[in-house]
């Protein structure tokens, strides 16, 4: 049956699902080029309502253009995306860790556009600051960073699988859990279920 979706609605569920194949430590290849695809849609609906976005952020804290900040960014992207150019290239340097910094600038040019966020971007928000107590970039990030230190205490001194095992056990608890799902901070529109 044929639907009607907006780019945020596109991007809100290429993102949650991004979100739930790295909670899963499933396919880091697939969690990239989904991320990427939502931050994107994100970042531009961002810039055009004249929206703090992620990227501009970064340009500001690092002292870097925005193109140099894209540039950076589109680390893999390309890759991903097309082989018209390059249909021999080899891309020798992945790694699953850049899946943390695209999702995180997808969930916070996300919380910009919308008033309620899934539980999955919640989440996703509290391990990051956990896992990387060191790349909080605004005060207002306080109340994220200190839920993020209350569920999961010392997870930036596990290995890589424990921390995303114990991700993956907190969201899954937290979609199942009334109270938190009926906050009205929580976006309850359906993706998929997750089980």
């Amino acid at each position: 049956m044929p639907m009607q979706i907006t780019k945020l609605e596109a991007a809100r569920r290429q993102l949650v699902i991004a979100i739930r194949l790295f909670f899963e430590d499933t396919d880091s290849v697939s969690v990239y080029a989904l991320g990427h695809a939502a931050w994107e849609v994100l970042d531009a609906l961002c810039r055009h309502r004249d929206l703090t976005r992620f990227r501009g952020e970064m340009a500001v804290a690092n002292a870097l253009s925005e193109a140099e900040i894209k540039r950076i960014a589109n680390y893999g992207r390309n890759f991903f995306k097309h082989a018209d150019t390059d249909p021999d290239a080899l891309l020798d340097d992945f790694s699953d860790d850049r899946n943390d910094h695209v999702l995180l600038a997808a969930t916070l040019d996300y919380g910009m556009l919308a008033s309620t966020k899934p539980m999955e971007v919640q989440v996703f928000q509290f391990w990051y600051f956990a896992a990387h107590p060191d790349k909080a970039l605004r005060p207002a990030m306080d109340q994220i960073i200190e839920a993020g230190q209350k569920y999961f205490p010392g997870i930036d001194k596990l290995t890589r699988k424990h921390q995303k095992e114990a991700v993956l056990r907190f969201c899954v608890a937290a979609r199942r859990d009334p109270e938190l799902m009926a906050d009205p901070s929580t976006d309850r529109s359906p993706v998929s279920s997750i089980n």
